[in-house]
């Protein structure tokens, strides 16, 4: 499947998250999580739900410290200041950035 630049951008992020827990650690998470969930890296954009519940599955609590390094990232990454609102989750904030996102993309 072909990312949109939104989507790319969100993988980025997600990646270099992951990267904090040591290459051979992202690609271990990475083949997991495609075995055991059927989903794959290029597909995590267009299922942010399972890429959600994976996460959880995996780390548990500590999901929590990679989902607010996630949006830290994106954030950071595209300058986008506005404030998301800490009752949503993960899947709720990554969608609003990403219509964030495409927004400026159509814009500029």
């Amino acid at each position: 499947m072909k990312l949109d630049e939104a989507d790319r951008i969100i993988l980025e992020a997600i990646d270099e998250t992951l990267s904090i827990l040591g290459d051979k650690s992202k690609e271990a998470i990475y083949y997991f999580f495609e075995r055991e969930y059927l989903l794959s890296k290029q597909d995590i954009p267009s299922n942010l739900r399972k890429f959600h519940d994976c996460l959880q599955k995996v780390f548990g609590i500590g999901a929590n410290v990679l989902e607010k390094y996630i949006i830290n990232i994106l954030k950071n990454r595209t300058g986008i200041e506005a404030e998301i609102d800490s009752g949503m989750d993960l899947v709720e904030k990554l969608e609003n950035l990403r219509m964030i996102i495409r927004k400026r993309i159509s814009m500029a």
